[in-house]
C-alpha cells in the first residue's frame, strides 16, 4: 500500500465522532467524491474509502449504493436514481436543480467540525506523497466553484493553498511540509504525522551531517594546498641556496613545514621551540613562499 493509502486507512478508523462533527465528516466525503444530479458517486482503489462511503450513504442517508462492475483496479458506488439521489442531496441543504455546486456551510455549524469536514473531503479527493520521496499534498476538486470555495474554506483555517488546473481537474496543493504536517495533524492522521516528522528529522540531521563533511572535505583541500605551495617554495629555496640561508625565525619552520607535510599551520604552530599562533605560523610561511618568488624573479 502507498502512504497515501495508509492515511487514509487510518482515517477511516477513527470513531466517536458527536453528531455535528459526524454529519461534516459525511458531507465532506459525499461532496468532494461526485457529487451531481448526473454522478452521485465515488470511484477509488481503497477498499477502507469505498466501504466508508457506502456506509454513509446507506445508513446515514438511507439510500441505497449500487456497485459497478469494472475490470480495473478502481472500485466505483453510485445511487441510481433521480429520487435517491435527491434525498441525498435534501440531506445537506442541497438540491437537483442547482447550477453551480457549492459549498453549504450550515453543514459546519460548529468550529470543531472543520477539522471533519477537511477530513472528509481529504478521503474523497485527497493524496499525499510519501515524505521519502519528497513533500506533496493535494486534492483533486471536481467543481471549479466548489474548489473556490474549499481555497477559502483553507485560508479561514490559516492555510495558504496554491492551485493549479491539471488536465481539466481543478487542484488545491501544498509542497511545503510543515503545511502538509498541519494538515495530517488536523484532520486526525497522528500516525502519519509522526511518521512525516521522523522523516523530516532524518533528512535534516542527513543535511546537517553532509554539510560538516563538505565543509571538513573543503578545509582539507585548503590545508592541502597551501602545504604543497609552502613545500614548493621551501624546496625550491633548498635547491638555489639552501635553507640556511633563511632567517633564523623562518628556518625553523620551514624545517618543521618539511617534516611535517600534512600537518595544519595550529599544529606546525605547537611543534615550535616557542609555540607559535596559527596566524602567527601562516604570516611566517607566507614570507618563505614570497622569498621563494622573488628568488625565482631574480631579486
Amino acid at each position: 500500500m502507498s502512504f497515501s493509502s495508509d492515511v487514509k486507512c487510518e482515517l477511516t478508523k477513527i470513531e466517536n465522532l458527536v453528531s455535528c462533527c459526524y454529519h461534516a465528516q459525511v458531507y465532506g466525503l459525499v461532496l468532494f467524491a461526485h457529487f451531481s444530479k448526473y454522478n452521485l458517486s465515488i470511484t477509488t482503489e481503497n477498499t477502507d474509502v469505498f466501504d466508508l462511503y457506502s456506509s454513509y450513504i446507506n445508513d446515514y442517508c438511507g439510500v441505497n449504493t449500487y456497485i459497478s462492475d469494472g475490470s480495473s483496479k478502481k472500485m466505483t458506488a453510485y445511487v441510481k436514481t433521480d429520487e435517491e439521489k435527491s434525498k441525498v442531496f435534501d440531506k445537506f441543504g442541497h438540491s437537483l436543480r442547482e447550477p453551480t455546486l457549492r459549498i453549504n456551510r450550515a453543514n459546519i455549524g460548529e468550529e470543531c467540525c472543520a477539522s471533519s469536514f477537511l477530513r472528509g473531503v481529504f478521503l474523497a479527493c485527497g493524496t499525499v506523497t510519501d515524505p521519502e520521496r519528497g513533500y506533496h499534498l493535494e486534492f483533486v476538486v471536481p467543481y471549479k466553484k466548489l474548489c473556490l470555495d474549499f481555497i477559502c474554506f483553507l485560508e479561514e483555517l490559516g492555510f495558504k493553498p496554491k492551485y493549479i488546473n491539471r488536465k481539466g481537474n481543478h487542484i488545491v496543493y501544498f509542497k511545503d511540509s510543515e503545511s502538509i504536517e498541519d494538515i495530517l495533524m488536523t484532520i486526525g492522521a497522528h500516525s502519519a504525522t509522526l511518521i512525516l516528522m521522523g522523516v523530516k528529522i532524518e533528512k535534516d540531521v542527513k543535511n546537517k551531517i553532509n554539510r560538516k563533511l563538505n565543509f571538513e572535505l573543503s578545509n582539507i583541500d585548503k590545508t592541502l594546498d597551501a602545504a604543497k605551495s609552502h613545500l614548493q617554495a621551501i624546496i625550491y629555496i633548498d635547491e638555489k641556496c639552501g635553507i640556511d640561508s633563511l632567517p633564523d625565525n623562518l628556518r625553523e619552520i620551514a624545517r618543521l613545514r618539511i617534516e611535517n607535510p600534512d600537518a595544519s599551520l595550529r599544529d606546525l604552530g605547537l611543534l615550535m621551540d616557542e609555540p607559535l599562533s596559527r596566524s602567527g605560523v601562516n604570516h611566517r610561511l607566507a614570507r618563505i613562499v614570497s622569498y621563494a618568488e622573488k628568488l625565482k624573479a631574480g631579486e
